[in-house]
């Protein structure tokens, strides 16, 4: 039992040794300030709210070449919120001939439609053939549009109908594909992170994923991972294979994939974007369920061209990427693992190391919690009632983790989002 507690625990600690490392390394470059490239992914927020940024002065080679971006923005039934998202890139500090948006309205029965067609360097395409089956299919539809039109942009944006996005997010964007990055991700905030302890426990989550997963990558030159949203390609990375995606976590897909042809994602903290999170634990069960669904299917379909790959060129960033997709496929596993090690603690009456090991693991994840919240930024004090619950956050997880293994979700459920505008 012991050793298999420790072959499936080999995933997390792996993340927390890079976490440490990486953030080290973020540190000494920060306090050393080498250069502007260096300097630039360091997440630059205030103390008091991570709303609150500095901006960045430009590079001459970065005004000089701007990107032509073609946004591509996903939206099933969200009249009320991608008003939001198109006001936003309405006022991008960025050259309005340098990008166009592409909204693709998937069987939209409300007035999503007639609401983005009001806006100017708007294209919508509609999707009401066949069955709805979810996000990634309408990318399949919609990519092989866009890739028509490949000599006209050199990069492609995703954004969800549900974000919001600061004046600067092209400019930032911009300045990372300017110095060499090929697939870039921003940095994502909770709208709503007060709303209920459910919200507290997703801007958490993200500020763990943020803070202590993609940066510490970004210090050591491996890869970060994307998250679904307000991500960046060059055009010419699908000038062979196209977009094409299988599973219900396309992000993580396309993640991989792409590490698997050699190619890294790079994370921009300054290019911050914002994401409405579920209040609800309903809503929460049924999207985690997506996402360690989609997480098994890649790793199904996936592990023998890892396997090829890294045979081939070894290296610390595919085996980097393949730890961190096993951390969450066998998220519900571990969970068991420990479990079990706590009945056999019980059977041989060895109640004070249990209660240890039990202490021990939920003060652990209380800590991260902490940590993710003071580094980016948010007010420890009012996120208080998430971070002290933090652990039953990821109970739950790895029981969702568990059911998706033996019950996967089969099709993808609609989260309905009612965000209101922010103001910047």
């Amino acid at each position: 039992m012991f050793i298999i507690q420790t072959v499936l625990s080999s995933f997390f600690i792996w993340c927390f040794i890079i976490a440490v490392l990486g953030l080290l390394r973020g540190t000494r470059r920060k306090n050393s300030a080498q250069s502007f490239s260096e300097n630039k992914n360091c997440e630059t927020v205030s103390e008091k709210n991570p709303r609150e940024f500095s901006q960045n002065n430009f590079t001459d080679e970065a005004a000089e070449n701007l990107s032509r971006f073609a946004v591509v923005i996903c939206a099933h039934d969200e009249e009320n919120v991608i008003g939001n998202l198109l006001e936003n890139l309405q006022a991008q500090n960025y050259p309005a001939e340098k990008f166009h948006v592409f909204v693709l309205a998937d069987h939209c029965s409300d007035g999503t439609v007639a609401k983005a067609k009001r806006f100017g360097r708007v294209t919508v395409w509609e999707r009401t053939g066949g069955e709805r089956s979810g996000k990634g299919a309408v990318l399949n539809w919609g990519m092989d549009r866009i890739l028509k039109k490949r000599r006209e942009f050199d990069c492609v944006l995703f954004f969800d109908a549900d974000n919001q996005i600061r004046p600067d997010f092209l400019l930032h964007m911009n300045e990372a594909f300017a110095q060499g990055a090929e697939i870039v991700t921003g940095r994502r905030l909770t709208e709503n992170p007060f709303d209920s302890v459910i919200s507290q426990w997703y801007t958490l989550y993200w500020a763990v994923v943020n803070s202590l997963y993609n940066s510490p990558r970004e210090n050591l030159g491996l890869s970060a991972m994307l998250s679904g949203t307000g991500f960046a390609f060059r055009m010419e990375l699908l000038r062979d294979s196209g977009w094409k995606t299988y599973s219900l976590s396309e992000d993580i897909e396309f993640t991989f994939l792409e590490n698997l042809k050699g190619h890294r994602i790079a994370y921009l903290g300054a290019a911050t974007f914002y994401d409405e999170q579920p209040v609800r634990l309903s809503v929460m069960w049924t999207q985690l369920r997506r996402w360690c669904t989609g997480d098994f299917q890649i790793a199904f379909r996936y592990f023998g061209d890892w396997v090829k790959a890294f045979l081939k060129n070894p290296s610390w960033r595919l085996w980097d990427i393949f730890m961190g997709v096993g951390m969450t496929v066998f998220f519900g596993l571990t969970a068991v693992s420990y479990l079990a090690h706590g009945g056999l603690l019980i059977w041989q009456g060895q109640f004070p190391l249990l209660a240890a090991s039990t202490l021990l693991s939920y003060t652990a994840t209380i800590a991260v919690g902490f940590v993710a919240a003071a580094n980016s930024g948010w007010p420890v004090k009012k996120l208080l009632p998430g971070i002290l619950t933090f652990p039953i956050f990821y109970s739950l997880f790895s029981y969702i983790s568990l059911q998706s293994l033996f019950f996967p979700q089969k099709k993808w459920v609609r989260i309905e989002h009612k965000s209101s505008r922010m103001h910047f």
